[in-house]
């Protein structure tokens, strides 16, 4: 099988996210697709992240709808903080004649190299890049071709996602909900109830 791997820490999820791994999974013919919610994200360290069985609950309710898609609880079960490159080896331990292909945005992508064990990351996984815009392409397949080269004994496998970003972001989300604003359309019904129900991020600082 071919298996799409979406990491974040989803607070909440959001179609921007959905739009991305649809395009994913539809481009590369991808079988199923994994979103996994970070546990303890070791770049988000003191930011109020919501608890991580909030963010899990969240994250299986925005994909309720979409058969081919799957949340894991595999990192939240890991103490301490996640790493991808040890989240990749788990995974192709459990999956080891399956293809996995690892999601990102080209923002993270630009600094992949600084990235725990990059080199075990690109071994392990075809690395699927989203762009924020289609005008970026360019520089993006410039920052594809230096990460090959400057990984090259892992036979780096980089490509891009034809489908532009959503200008959506679990940030600007949490602050509507803290304005009392209507998030409608920017996260799926379920998640919006989730969120109205919970009374999540009313009081952010």
């Amino acid at each position: 099988m071919k298996i799409g791997i979406m990491g974040g820490t989803f607070d909440p999820i959001h179609f921007g996210h959905l739009n991305i791994a649809n395009a994913a999974f539809e481009e590369y013919s991808l079988d199923k697709l994994i979103f996994m919610t970070a546990g303890d994200p070791y770049f988000k360290q003191g930011s109020g992240v919501s608890s991580p069985e909030t963010r899990y609950e969240m994250t299986g309710l925005g994909i309720a709808d979409y058969p081919h898609f799957e949340c894991s609880d595999m990192e939240i079960k890991t103490k301490g903080h996640t790493y991808t490159a040890e989240t990749l080896i788990k995974l192709s331990e459990l999956y080891p004649s399956d293809e996995m292909f690892f999601i990102m945005g080209f923002d993270s992508l630009k600094y992949l190299d600084k990235w725990y064990r990059p080199e075990t990351i690109l071994e392990k996984a075809v690395i699927l890049c989203a762009l924020r815009d289609g005008s970026g392409i360019a520089e993006a397949e410039g920052m594809i071709s230096e990460l090959k080269r400057k990984f090259s004994e892992t036979k780096a496998d980089i490509r891009i996602i034809h489908t532009p970003l959503i200008d959506i972001s679990s940030t600007m989300i949490r602050e509507m909900v803290n304005k009392d604003e209507d998030i409608s359309g920017l996260v799926p019904v379920k998640v919006r109830d989730f969120i109205v129900s919970r009374k999540l991020y009313k009081k952010l600082s």
